[in-house]
């Protein structure tokens, strides 16, 4: 927003007496009349809270057995099955967005490089935006193949999966708007890199506590992946921002 001197207008012109007269009038006349009460607002929205059904429910697999249900119960004994297979849920959806916020960077690297510029001054860029994508791609696949070895379905969208998604769709409009500079876009990747890195953490704790010690190393490996791809992307925000300020890049 273009700043203004006092007592002046957009245009530069000075501001009259009967201007100022004029919005004062405005302010006095569209102002509540007291005290705006949102009581009855959130008496309704608790309301919804307190009556509102869940959000989702882990699925049965319907072809398993009692007795296999047990199996299952034992592999996770000292956590909550429904409470693992929640959180695996929501890994693979938000490793899913994942791959698709490195795509949409991608592009625009791609597409802005092709008019003759680099928008991280990074030769190696390319090269290590793919090599990230892939290792999204990889700890979704292995993601769900710890599911469906547990005897879930990877393919179900749990509660945690349903929230994660809705979160993450703000990123995926930012990656994807054309008008989104590179530096902005990176911010967006920053915020998705330590949610995935908390969430990574959780995981491998709700291993450890399952029994699952195989586990705990390959989320163990993906963690330290992510790690990797946090550093990276706020090293590449922190020399857009300290090196190309003012520039189309930021």
């Amino acid at each position: 927003m273009e700043s203004t001197a006092p007592g002046q207008n957009r245009t530069g012109a000075a501001v009259t007496p009967d201007q100022i007269g004029l919005m004062l009038e405005a302010v006095r006349d569209l102002s509540p009349q007291g005290p705006i009460s949102t009581h009855a607002i959130d008496v309704e929205r608790q309301s919804c809270i307190v009556e509102a059904e869940s959000l989702g429910s882990i699925p049965r697999p319907e072809s398993k057995t009692k007795g296999d249900l047990k199996k299952i119960k034992a592999k996770v004994a000292g956590a909550s099955p429904s409470l693992l297979m929640d959180k695996l849920g929501e890994r693979i959806a938000f490793e899913r967005t994942g791959s698709r916020l490195y795509d949409a960077l991608i592009s625009k690297y791609l597409a802005l490089s092709n008019t003759g510029e680099d928008p991280l001054q990074d030769e190696a860029a390319l090269d290590t935006l793919r090599r990230i994508r892939a290792e999204e791609l990889r700890h979704l696949k292995m993601l769900a193949d710890t599911v469906s070895a547990l005897g879930g379905d990877p393919t179900a969208q749990t509660p945690c999966a349903d929230v994660t998604a809705a979160a993450s769709a703000g990123l995926v409009q930012v990656l994807t708007d054309p008008r989104t500079t590179i530096a902005q876009c990176l911010n967006a990747v920053l915020t998705a890199e330590l949610t995935d890195n908390a969430g990574w953490e959780l995981l491998s704790e709700l291993a450890q506590e399952a029994g699952q010690s195989g586990l705990v190393q390959q989320f163990s490996t993906a963690l330290a992946d992510e790690q990797q791809h946090l550093a990276i992307v706020r090293g590449w925000l922190k020399s857009l921002l300290s090196n190309q300020a003012g520039s189309p890049a930021v």
